[in-house]
């Protein structure tokens, strides 16, 4: 496969995965606003839940995208299997690289664009979890000083 075609296939699936991941994120807000009661929201147990619920399903976010790439290495023929094709994809989108298990000359290009991906997509997460954690602690100031 040309330098130009992974780059074109790259570039597709980082877009892909970027979809996804902001629909993970538009689904939260929207989860958010509009089924979690105030009260909830106010309690240390409740911010603490939706906190790790928050974290849950951005790695959920994180982890579409792996069986996204995983399905693309499947279907170019960089493996034959999905174990390994699932193994090198969540190793490289998470820019851990072991190196154990590598892609051919061929496609070996689609290994660094995963791993730019991946700094992509935890970058958004980051972003994400720090909104979310403003907004309760604001709340949380909010109610603390209509309380005194």
């Amino acid at each position: 496969m040309t330098i130009t075609m992974q780059l074109v296939i790259g570039a597709v699936m980082v877009g892909l995965t970027m979809v996804v991941q902001a629909g993970f994120v538009a689904a939260a807000f929207a989860l958010d606003d509009r089924m979690i009661p105030s009260r909830f929201r106010k309690s240390r147990t409740g911010t603490t839940l939706l906190l790790a619920s928050a974290t849950i399903w951005m790695l959920l976010a994180l982890s579409a995208a792996a069986w996204l790439w995983a399905g693309l290495f499947m279907t170019l023929g960089a493996f034959q299997e999905l174990e390994p094709a699932l193994y090198f994809a969540t190793v490289s989108l998470t820019t851990l690289g072991f190196g154990d298990v590598i892609l051919s000359p061929e496609v070996r290009l689609l290994s660094a664009i995963v791993a730019a991906n991946g700094l992509i997509m935890f970058g958004l997460s980051t972003a994400f979890l720090l909104d979310f954690v403003g907004e309760l602690r604001t709340e949380g100031r909010a109610t603390a000083s209509r309380t005194k």
